[in-house]
């Protein structure tokens, strides 16, 4: 008689195969700094359906049996995506039980302890944000940060309002105590004086903030930088509303620190600013509304090494995809520190790759800025030529064919 012998799988090859049945892409340290280009709401647009879905997966997992449960916990709240009120006391509750000792493994480290970021949608003057704060207290290890919490409207609903005191109160507690937060978004700048406090200024590297209203006589905050840590390297400027003024003054206060700024709806005063305040800057992306939006003045950078390039309207002219290729050719004549420019839109790309845009897109790149010095990528850093040659020809030749084809043959 034949006796079988029972294999168990190792924990560390059930945890490998956890992580890559869970792993949303670009949306944890150190992977999401690829695509810190993309922070803002098109980019949650984009992650937060996916992380949705993964927490599905998530849960399925832990019910399997007790022994996946003890493997696969600590990956069900690696990212926590808060989009409904009542979502909060019943995630409050789960990581303080947990906290507490209930329904947790002797020994084992508390539920919170493995969560890695938090998002938090909620709107509408009904929102309670204030159990937040208990969320927050069980979270010790939080490396990002997204907050569009207590958004409020005017009679005509196009019309955003700031932020009230008592939501700003709230976002200031909730990231006070964050000692390991790496990125931070927020629709309004918490701190009203303008200065982040020194509790996650030694760890925040990424800061992303829609309305900046720095006004006197706001929350005292820190002031006076020297001889401070302060890891900050880059910021995401949001243009949608006309904060000019508080932005010049947070740019003069840790511009220096800065290596890296994207522009949404870019104002060439904005990159006035950059260049006076921020020496150290390597690293600029430009979003703007098209590319007719990249005139002369637009294009007299700071000595950079790299430029991202996306539209954030509309896209469908040739005089557009013309303004980008003359934008490229400028850039190659005047900045000879530049050494990669990336269409970081996939939109942008897929356009050039379309029968209208193809030949003269290819053309221009072969003869034109061949002898570019800087390298001109698509969104996921292959060569846009190459990109253009595998996937737009195809196209090109497929209305080549129906054009000329006889429709009765």
């Amino acid at each position: 008689m034949t006796t079988r012998l029972r294999v168990g799988i190792p924990p560390e090859v059930w945890d490998h195969i956890f992580e890559i049945a869970t792993h949303v892409p670009y949306t944890l340290v150190p992977e999401i700094f690829e695509k810190s280009t993309l922070i803002g709401d098109d980019y949650n647009e984009l992650c937060r359906p996916a992380l949705k879905t993964a927490f599905a997966t998530k849960r399925s997992l832990v019910l399997v049996c007790k022994q996946w449960w003890h493997l696969a916990i600590r990956y069900l709240y690696r990212a926590i995506l808060i989009d409904n009120p009542r979502k909060i006391l019943s995630i409050c509750s789960t990581l303080q039980n947990y906290a507490n000792g209930v329904g947790a493994v002797p020994g084992a480290k508390p539920l919170g302890w493995w969560v890695e970021r938090l998002d938090v949608v909620i709107r509408g003057a009904d929102a309670d944000e204030e159990p937040l704060v208990d969320v927050i207290m069980c979270l010790p290890n939080l490396a990002v940060v997204s907050l569009d919490i207590g958004e409020r409207q005017s009679k005509d609903e196009s019309i955003l309002q700031s932020s009230d005191p008592a939501t700003l109160l709230i976002e200031r507690q909730l990231v006070a105590e964050l000692s390991r937060l790496c990125i931070l978004r927020s629709r309004y700048m918490p701190w009203t004086d303008g200065f982040i406090p020194q509790s996650i200024l030694s760890s925040l590297t990424t800061f992303a903030v829609k309305r900046m209203l720095i006004t006197e006589g706001g929350i005292p905050g820190e002031s006076g930088l020297e001889d401070r840590q302060i890891s900050l390297r880059e910021v995401v400027i949001d243009m949608t509303y006309d904060d000019f003024e508080s932005w010049s003054i947070f740019m003069g206060r840790y511009g220096i620190f800065l290596t890296s700024v994207h522009l949404t709806y870019c104002d060439n005063r904005y990159l006035v600013i950059i260049k006076q305040s921020c020496p150290n800057v390597r690293r600029l992306t430009l979003s703007v509304i098209n590319f007719s939006y990249l005139t002369h003045d637009m294009l007299s950078l700071p000595p950079i090494e790299y430029l991202g390039l996306n539209t954030l309207g509309v896209y469908p002219t040739w005089m557009e995809s013309e303004s980008l290729f003359s934008a490229l050719a400028t850039l190659r004549d005047t900045l000879p520190t530049l050494r990669v420019v990336q269409l970081t839109n996939p939109v942008d790309v897929a356009r050039l790759s379309t029968t209208h845009y193809y030949e003269m897109a290819v053309r221009t790149l072969e003869k034109d800025l061949a002898q570019c010095a800087f390298r001109i990528e698509d969104h996921d850093g292959n060569l846009l030529l190459e990109r253009l040659e595998a996937v737009g020809e195809p196209l090109y030749c497929l209305k080549y064919l129906f054009q000329f084809a006889d429709p009765f043959d």
